[in-house]
């Protein structure tokens, strides 16, 4: 019911009230808003609040971090991850991103403003003393961001707006995609997520071009979207104690420089990385750990390889039981449910990718003040078990130097081998390693087409070399996860009898997992083992008790005692920075097997005498094309030049050891190769890669050798559709020429002369270029003319000769004009050899009998040693 007023004296006084009232509310209203702390505002409507390690509140556009005086007095440790990539190399997803140390965060508040520094981790010095001022004043910090923080958050703490940090190229993903800039207006957050030991940041990141580049996997290079991971952690307080490295076994480090003064003889103190793995009940020889490492294995895994996956995990739990731990490593597979990121810092996953990359990786992340290993993620390509590969339909001479080893002329830089650099990606190893892991495969494919002509059969042998070459690089990358480094000796292990004995077989082909090794293939007719290994060797076992064995007293001399047993033959370890080209101990190589080279090159070019007469009808299915031919034949051709090469290490090598003074077994340092190895070695190859004979094949085969004629995105046809035969058993030839004439090699041999005593035999440079001029120019120096009639299609030089001939004259002429670089001595023999060689074609010559081809080829031989002597004579 509504009342009316009658009189106007009541109404006026109503609506003044009214008006009162009205104005009050507005007032208190206005007074309210003016007092509402400025949090509200900066945050917004939209903003939700966080709360784990770090206080962290988000709105659709904005993060921001509330921080304490807590918050101010800890460290962080800042992992960087790739979660979704753009399958260019390296921006894969699941890679791990890092370089140089692991890096810890400190937010240090100057005034109204956060500065967010980067921490120098590598010096330090006992606080309190006179060398801790001075490294204080020698190495400074980093200043990453500096933040305003002039407002409190609704906890009272200091509310920074951390977006700019995130929403930047703080990766410096920049230097990998030249060219591209990231774009903050096209970029989002892809989640945000909070533990109470973590936070967990993801940055759909775009990266803005003109659009002149192109990838064959991102739509429009205008705009290349992928995800950034962040995981922050405090840096560890707990009760794990650092372990010594030791140069004898193979770990990743830390190494951290300590200005103390206390009577050390090197100012470096080395860790090596490893888990905080404890017993749970030290009293017990063998204990379950306190905490075990949990690795998961992700459900992008393809069922039929998961129980490899898993059993390839696990395997390493031998090693630890050995060292005192059962059950140290659990697999456990990661439900469809799960709703944890693979780059959270609290789980170790084995993760599956499929980027086209064909490769697999095992990084870890480390404290670095202590060396222990935060984190581990392994990824794993599809491609990695695909044999078949475009780059297979052509060996050009980068793929040749690739696969041997690199440089043989220069000592470049060593990266630091304990951190993989993502930015210099192209020059990584794991690029070596996926393309050469292929070519294995699709050697060991090829050859089982040769010895099993049933189809069936071949199928469930190819199905069983792949499982176990699985087994065996999941073991290899879950060793790197556990703190170990390559170990390029250990092939050495065993002769390739006992590798494939079959009244004794065994799942322990080398010493360790951490090798490099090739596809165990023996020739038909020979025994044949397993394919690859599926055991740990005894380096495994023995890295791991160094590593993580307890000692209830007296820690550095049990492990001196461990590590003292370096000179046991199963025990030697050399690794990435030993295996250069130019490095001298042919024992340190990639992919080769065995301990005889001599052996294992000549079942390589057994199986590819025995294999290539039936690739066109074992490996082409009717209705297919020709290209697996192809591949197959440049495949075996690569295996038979690649064991030839490592067979020519030996000439003029030096074996090098780890081992300490006083080391039972222990070898010298470095010593020169025994000289009949190296004899044998040289007339092997005088008998092989520097004759004819190996690579006479069935014409026959010729024709079938197709190229792939598809030409679309991610599939490029070959631009030679011819086999260019003479040059790529040329590249092959003049890789070995590369290795004994380097003048790395030569050096070497010469300065060796000085270190043994006179009456001790020894290979010269002299001898060895005297060799190879015998071994190249054997139709001239033992004038094989005499008596014979030639043609042009039987010529009296072949055409592989001809070539051959031809290269070494150009290497010897650099020699004997001292362009090489090579020692003095080494140029005048170059020079003698040439002048002899010179007196040797012209009586050779003048045979009328000669074939159109070998006249003109001794012609012009003749002319080309003339020009190189004239030079030197002018020089």
């Amino acid at each position: 019911m509504i009342r009316t007023f009658r009189s106007a004296a009541v109404r006026a006084a109503f609506w003044t009230l009214l008006a009162f009232a009205t104005c009050g509310f507005a007032t208190s209203a206005f007074a309210a808003d003016e007092a509402a702390p400025k949090w509200k505002a900066i945050l917004g409507d939209k903003s939700k609040t966080l709360e784990g390690m770090l206080t962290v509140h988000k709105n659709d556009e904005k993060v921001f971090f509330e921080l304490t005086p807590g918050d101010y007095s800890s460290e962080y440790i800042v992992l960087i991850s790739i979660s979704k990539g753009i399958g260019v190399e390296p921006l894969y997803g699941g890679m791990s991103w890092g370089f140089g140390d692991d890096w810890v965060w400190q937010f240090r508040k100057i005034g109204d403003r956060v500065m967010v520094v980067r921490k120098n981790v590598r010096f330090k010095a006992k606080a309190g003393t006179p060398e801790a001022g001075a490294v204080s004043r020698a190495y400074s910090d980093s200043v990453l961001f500096s933040l305003p923080a002039g407002e409190k958050g609704p906890k009272g703490g200091d509310l920074v707006d951390v977006t700019s940090i995130f929403m930047s190229d703080l990766p410096q993903i920049q230097e990998v995609l030249k060219g591209f800039a990231f774009s903050g207006a096209k970029s989002t957050w892809a989640d945000v997520k909070t533990f109470p030991d973590n936070v967990e940041l993801e940055v759909a990141a775009t990266y803005a071009s003109s659009g002149t580049e192109e990838f064959d996997t991102v739509p429009d290079s205008r705009g290349v979207t992928l995800n950034v991971h962040y995981s922050v952690s405090k840096v560890p307080s707990t009760d794990y104690k650092p372990r010594v490295a030791d140069d004898r076994v193979g770990y990743f480090m830390t190494a951290v420089k300590d200005f103390t003064d206390d009577g050390r003889k090197d100012d470096f103190i080395r860790y090596v990385n490893r888990w905080n793995l404890q017993k749970a009940d030290p009293s017990k020889e063998k204990s379950p750990p306190k905490k075990p490492i949990v690795f998961w294995v992700e459900n992008t895994v393809p069922f039929q390889y998961r129980k490899t996956v898993a059993d390839g995990i696990a395997e390493w739990n031998k090693a630890f039981e050995q060292a005192g731990f059962l059950n140290a490593i659990e697999v456990r597979q990661q439900p469809e449910s799960a709703d944890w990121d693979p780059e959270d810092v609290n789980y170790n996953t084995f993760r599956w990718i499929t980027s086209n990359a064909g490769f697999a990786m095992g990084p870890s992340r480390v404290n670095p003040y202590s060396g222990q290993i935060l984190d581990a993620d392994i990824i794993f390509d599809a491609d990695f078990l695909r044999s078949w590969k475009m780059e297979f339909e052509t060996l050009t001479p980068q793929s040749i130097a690739a696969m041997t080893g690199g440089d043989l002329d220069s000592r470049p830089e060593a990266n630091d081998p304990n951190r993989y650099d993502p930015r210099r990606a192209t020059a990584s190893s794991h690029s070596f390693y996926r393309a050469e892991f292929a070519r294995q495969l699709a050697f060991g494919g090829a050859a089982l087409a040769a010895v099993a002509a049933d189809p069936k059969v071949r199928e469930a042998e190819m199905e069983k070399l792949i499982q176990q070459g699985l087994k065996e690089v999941v073991m290899h990358e879950v060793g790197h996860t556990l703190g170990l480094r390559h170990n390029f000796k250990a092939s050495k292990y065993r002769t390739l009898e006992a590798a494939n004995d079959p009244n004794a077989p065994t799942e322990v082909l080398t010493a360790s997992v951490m090798d490099y090794t090739p596809v165990n293939i023996s020739p038909e007719g020979v025994p044949q083992g397993q394919y690859y290994q599926t055991a740990l060797g005894p380096y495994d076992l023995w890295a791991i008790e160094y590593g993580y064995r307890e000692f209830p007293s007296n820690e550095k001399e049990g492990l001196t005692k461990i590590a003292a047993r370096s000179g046991e033959a199963e025990l030697l370890f050399s690794t990435d920075e030993d295996t250069l080209g130019v490095d001298p101990d042919p024992d340190s190589n990639r992919f080769d097997f065995g301990k005889d080279p001599v052996a294992f090159a000549e079942r390589r070019l057994q199986i590819a005498r025995q294999t290539i007469p039936t690739i066109v009808d074992r490996l082409v299915e009717e209705g297919d094309d020709y290209s697996d031919a192809r591949k197959a034949f440049n495949v075996l051709l690569s295996q038979q030049g690649t064991s030839c090469y490592f067979v020519s290490r030996y000439v003029g090598g030096f074996e090098t050891s780890r081992s300490h003074k006083g080391d039972a077994n222990g070898k010298p340092p470095i010593q020169p190769v025994d000289v009949k190895t190296q004899r044998d070695a040289l007339a092997f190859l005088e008998r092989t890669i520097l004759a004819d004979e190996p690579f006479q094949f069935p014409k026959e085969v010729y024709p079938y050798l197709g190229v792939s004629r598809w030409s679309h995105w991610g599939n490029s046809a070959a631009r030679s559709k011819e086999l260019p035969l003479h040059d790529t058993i040329l590249n092959f030839q003049d890789r070995v020429f590369a290795q004994l004439l380097s003048p790395i090699t030569l050096t070497r041999i010469h300065d060796g002369e000085l270190q043994v005593k006179p009456d001790q035999d020894y290979l010269t440079t002299a001898e060895l270029i005297d060799r190879l001029t015998k071994a190249t120019f054997t139709e001239v120096l033992e004038n094989k003319f005499e008596g014979k009639e030639f043609t042009a299609r039987e010529p009296a030089v072949s055409s592989l000769r001809r070539n051959l001939q031809r290269k070494y004259v150009e290497r010897l002429g650099n020699l004997a004009l001292g362009r090489a670089g090579a020692p003095e001595d080494c140029v005048t023999i170059a020079y003698a050899q040439l002048d002899g060689l010179k007196t040797k074609i012209d009586e050779a010559k003048k045979n009328e009998k000669l074939d159109a081809y070998t006249k003109a080829h001794l012609l012009e031989t003749g002319k080309t040693i003339e020009r190189i002597l004239d030079a030197k004579i002018a020089l």
